[in-house]
C-alpha cells in the first residue's frame, strides 16, 4: 500500500512536469542552441546574436543544465558531453531529425481528438511518400541508437559469425546494412524497400550492399540469404503468414529469420512506452501493434520448425526479439 501511494503520486506529479521538459528541448532545437553551445558562450552573447532577452535566455538555459543537457560555469554554457552526440547537427549520431519529426505524428490534443474536433486524415503507413517524407527521421534514429542495439542482438546469435547473406526487409536506411558489411569484407547485405526508400539507400551505399526497389508483400525476396532480418516493417504484411512463408523460402538451409517488434501484454495495455508512443496514430486509426507471441505464432505457422522468443530492453521500451529457424 506504501509503494503505490508513494509513486502513484510521483507519477502523477511528473507528467506535469514531461510537457514543459519536452517545450525546453524543443525551444533548444529550433533556436540551433547545441550548435551555439559547442565551446561554450556568455549568456549576453548568445542573447544579443539570437536577439533574445539575456533573462529569459537564462532561464531556459538553465532548464537544459538541470537536464543535463548543457553544462555552467558562472554565466558561460556549453552542451554536456555524454548529450553533444546526440543533439549536435553535426554529429554522426545526431538525433535531432527524429526530434523535429516525431513528435509530428506522436504528439497532439487528445481530447480534441477524441472528440473528432478538427480531425486529420490519418497517415497512411503503406504510402511511399509517407516512409519518404520521414527518411532522415529513420536515419537519424539508426544512426542515433538503432544500429547499435540491432548488431549487438545479431552478434548474440549462435549462427551469426557464419552469416555470409543478409536480407534486411523494409530497412528504412542504408545504416544498419553498411555496420554488417563493415565488420567483414566477405558479407553482402541484400536491402529491400519502398520505391522512394530504396533510391536514397541506394545512393548512399557500395557493391556489396544490393538494394531491392519494391513492396516484401508483393516482391521476390531472392536468395537464398543466410540471415532476413525484419525490424518495425512486419505491420504492413498483408498476410503475415504468407509473407513470412515467402521469407522462410528465401533462406539458406541452416538460414534464420529474426523479427525485432513490441509485443503488447496486459490485454494491449502494456508496455506504456508502447501504448502512449502510438496513443494519437491509433486514436487516428492506425492501430498496427503486435501482441505479446502474435509473430511467434505466426512463424510456427509459416512453417518454422523452431521459434525462440524473448524480450529486449531498449531506449524506446521493451520489444520483442523472435528468431526463428528450420
Amino acid at each position: 500500500m506504501v509503494s503505490v501511494m508513494t509513486s502513484v503520486p510521483a507519477m502523477l506529479f511528473d507528467l506535469i512536469q514531461a510537457p514543459l521538459r519536452w517545450q525546453v528541448l524543443h525551444a533548444g532545437l529550433e533556436l540551433d542552441l547545441f550548435d551555439h553551445l559547442t565551446d561554450g558562450r556568455d549568456v549576453a552573447e548568445l542573447g544579443a546574436s539570437l536577439g533574445l532577452d539575456q533573462r529569459r535566455l537564462m532561464v531556459v538555459l538553465d532548464a537544459l543544465c538541470a537536464m543535463e543537457l548543457l553544462d555552467k560555469q558562472g554565466c558561460r554554457y556549453q552542451v554536456a558531453a555524454p548529450a553533444a552526440p546526440y543533439l549536435r547537427s553535426d554529429s554522426d549520431r545526431s538525433l535531432r531529425p527524429m526530434l523535429q519529426t516525431l513528435p509530428l505524428l506522436r504528439h497532439a490534443d487528445v481530447l480534441a481528438v477524441l472528440r473528432g474536433e478538427g480531425a486529420e486524415t490519418p497517415p497512411d503507413l503503406s504510402d511511399p511518400a509517407f516512409w519518404d517524407r520521414s527518411a532522415a527521421s529513420l536515419r537519424s534514429f539508426h544512426r542515433g541508437m538503432g544500429a547499435d542495439l540491432m548488431i549487438d542482438l545479431l552478434e548474440s546469435l549462435p549462427e551469426w559469425p557464419s552469416v555470409r547473406r543478409v536480407l534486411d526487409l523494409g530497412a528504412g536506411s542504408e545504416t544498419l546494412a553498411l555496420r554488417i558489411v563493415g565488420q567483414r569484407p566477405q558479407r553482402t547485405v541484400t536491402v529491400l524497400d519502398l520505391p522512394p526508400l530504396a533510391a536514397r539507400i541506394a545512393g548512399a551505399v557500395d557493391g556489396r550492399v544490393r538494394v531491392i526497389s519494391g513492396d516484401f508483400n508483393e516482391t521476390d525476396l531472392g536468395g537464398p540469404h543466410d540471415l532476413i532480418w525484419a525490424s518495425m516493417t512486419l505491420y504492413f504484411a498483408r498476410d503475415l503468414i504468407a509473407v513470412l512463408r515467402k521469407a522462410r523460402q528465401a533462406l539458406a538451409a541452416g538460414g534464420v529469420f529474426v523479427s525485432l517488434h513490441e509485443g503488447l501484454t496486459r490485454e494491449r495495455t502494456a508496455p506504456e512506452s508502447h501504448v502512449i508512443g502510438r496513443l494519437v496514430p491509433a486514436l487516428r486509426g492506425v492501430n498496427v501493434s503486435f501482441e505479446h507471441g502474435q509473430i511467434a505464432t505466426a512463424l510456427r505457422q509459416a512453417g518454422f520448425a523452431e521459434v525462440e522468443s524473448r524480450q529486449v530492453a531498449t531506449p524506446f521500451g521493451l520489444i520483442e526479439l523472435d528468431v526463428a529457424r528450420g
